[in-house]
């Protein structure tokens, strides 16, 4: 990363991470929107970093991400 990322990562993150565990493990409807949310949130950062959608087996982890597609 560069200069100007770093430091804006250390601005916005310099507390830490806050992770809040719910009490009891959510169950049907609610467990599956839950995970298709984080799906999203990770394929948004992937696309940003990559600059292209990332593929369905990089996302699986069944193929290394890189920077350049590969067909």
């Amino acid at each position: 990363m560069g200069d100007r990322q770093i430091s804006n990562f250390e601005k916005r993150f310099k507390r830490g991470f806050n992770v809040i565990y719910s009490e009891k493990p959510l169950e049907g409807t609610a467990r599956r929107m839950q995970n298709q949310k984080i799906l999203d949130a990770v394929k948004a950062v992937l696309t940003g970093i990559l600059k292209r959608e990332p593929t369905p087996d990089e996302l699986s982890g069944c193929r290394q991400i890189t920077r350049t597609k590969q067909t």
